[in-house]
C-alpha cells in the first residue's frame, strides 16, 4: 500500500509538473513604431512636435492563467528622435523610450488551439529619454525645446494581434499595440505659452518569437 500511495504521489507530482511547464512563455519581439503626432500653435504660428518613427526590440513574459486568459509582464525598447517641425523645416534630437506594462491578454480560442487570435489591454510606464547633444541655439525654438532630458509617464495599453503555434513549445504571435501616454512636456517643451495637456500616441506592431516552458 505504501509503495503504491508513493507511486500514485510520483505520478501526481510530474502531472502537476508536466502541466505547470506549459503555464510559462518567454518571447523576444522586433518591430517598429510610428506616433501620432501633436499640432498646436502659439504667436509664432503653427507647429507639430513628437517623436519620429523608429525600430523597437523587447521581451515578455507570459502566464497562460486559464484557457482564454493569460497575463503578460512587457518590456519594449524604441528609438525614436524627438521633432518639431514648422513652415516645411523639421528639426530632430535622438531619443529613445523605454515601456513596462502588464496586459492582460484575452484569447477567442482555448489554449489547446493552435492559432489563437486575442485582445490585449494592461498599464505600465513609459520612459522618454533625450540622448541627443544640447545647443546654445536650437531651430524652431520659438515652438518647443528638444532636451536631454528624462521624463516618465504613466502608459496604458491596448491591442491585439495572433499567435500560430509552431510546434509544441515554440510560437509566433503577429500583433499591434497602441501605447498612450500624456505628452512628455520636460523632454519636448512647448514654449510661447501653449499647452500639451493631451495624449500621444504610439502604434506599435511587432511580432514576437515564443518559447513555452
Amino acid at each position: 500500500m505504501r509503495i503504491r500511495c508513493t507511486s500514485i504521489a510520483a505520478a501526481l507530482l510530474a502531472a502537476a509538473a508536466a502541466g505547470l511547464a506549459q503555464q510559462w512563455e518567454v518571447n523576444g519581439l522586433a518591430g517598429g513604431g510610428a506616433y501620432r503626432n501633436l499640432d498646436f500653435a502659439n504667436r509664432y504660428g503653427p507647429a507639430t512636435v513628437g517623436l519620429a518613427p523608429g525600430a523597437l526590440f523587447g521581451a515578455s513574459l507570459v502566464q497562460h492563467y486559464y484557457r482564454y486568459v493569460s497575463g503578460e509582464i512587457r518590456w519594449a525598447f524604441q528609438r525614436s528622435d524627438l521633432k518639431v517641425a514648422s513652415g516645411g523645416e523639421t528639426v530632430k534630437f535622438r531619443a529613445s523610450t523605454h515601456a513596462i506594462h502588464y496586459d492582460w491578454l484575452i484569447h477567442t480560442r482555448p489554449r489547446e488551439v493552435w492559432v489563437r487570435p486575442f485582445f490585449a489591454a494592461g498599464a505600465g510606464f513609459k520612459q522618454f529619454r533625450g540622448t541627443g547633444a544640447e545647443r546654445a541655439y536650437q531651430p524652431l525654438s520659438q515652438f518647443a525645446l528638444l532636451t536631454r532630458t528624462t521624463e516618465w509617464k504613466a502608459l496604458l495599453s491596448l491591442g491585439g494581434g495572433v499567435r500560430v503555434r509552431l510546434s509544441g513549445r515554440i510560437s509566433l504571435a503577429a500583433e499591434v499595440r497602441d501605447y498612450l501616454t500624456p505628452f512628455p512636456s520636460k523632454v519636448i517643451a512647448p514654449v510661447g505659452g501653449a499647452s500639451l495637456d493631451r495624449w500621444l500616441h504610439n502604434f506599435v506592431p511587432s511580432l514576437a518569437l515564443g518559447l513555452r516552458f
